[in-house]
């Protein structure tokens, strides 16, 4: 009698930098009958070359990594193959981060706190080409097409282009202008210049302030 053979898996890349959060994950996926684990990385650099053996179908990635941020990663990867799929499952509230993640080119946006229900959902939706986001963004975005949309409904914070929203970041974190110079791989005057741009756009008027409420909103995103 001719054995069939077990239907193929869909091949799943983790990047996280909590360990323990990697454990979790890949125990829940390796339980599945349709997805197995096939590599996990803890930052953006070492998720790269992993990445190219590993060659998964979908990467699932955090945003705040080691060195290059998860936006960074996003990038890369459709630039290295645009037909790769990324689900973001991050802590940071999607009403911030999401629309950046996908206009990075990520396929879906998971908070954590969602649970493995709806993370093993969202995989499913975005391995079967599909976009994953929740209720609350889906509505935004239909807000934002929409003629009805209130002046003023932004927040300050949604002007920052992407690696603006970086160094706000990590200038909320406690960094100086040479960390983050450093860990964004940018000139001293690079960073300079974002700072500038950064007070423009949220009506600034001095370093003292930008950093005050860089920490600020840091803290209210705990």
């Amino acid at each position: 009698m001719k054995k069939t053979k077990p239907p193929q898996k869909h091949r799943v890349f983790l990047v996280d930098d909590h360990p323990i959060v990697l454990t979790g994950i890949t125990l829940m996926l390796d339980a599945q009958p349709d997805i197995t684990v096939c590599g996990t990385a803890s930052a953006a650099e070492e998720a790269l070359d992993k990445i190219r053996a590993a060659q998964p179908v979908l990467v699932i990635t955090d945003l705040t990594l080691p060195g290059r941020s998860g936006l960074d990663l996003i990038k890369d990867l459709i630039a290295l193959d645009p037909e790769i799929q990324i689900l973001v499952v991050s802590m940071h509230d999607e009403l911030l981060y999401a629309e950046r993640a996908l206009r990075a080119g990520a396929r879906g946006y998971l908070m954590k706190e969602a649970g493995a229900e709806a993370m093993l959902a969202a995989i499913r939706r975005v391995l079967s080409g599909q976009v994953f986001v929740s209720d609350r963004i889906a509505a935004k975005v239909l807000n934002a097409l929409s003629a009805q949309r209130p002046r003023g409904a932004d927040s300050p914070i949604e002007k920052l282009s992407d690696r603006e929203f970086e160094v706000f970041r990590l200038l909320g974190e406690g960094k100086t202008t040479k960390e983050i110079a450093s860990q964004l791989h940018l000139s001293h005057k690079t960073v300079a210049v974002h700072r500038g741009h950064i007070k423009d756009k949220l009506a600034i008027k001095s370093a003292t302030e930008l950093v005050h409420q860089a920490v600020r909103w840091v803290e209210s995103q705990a």
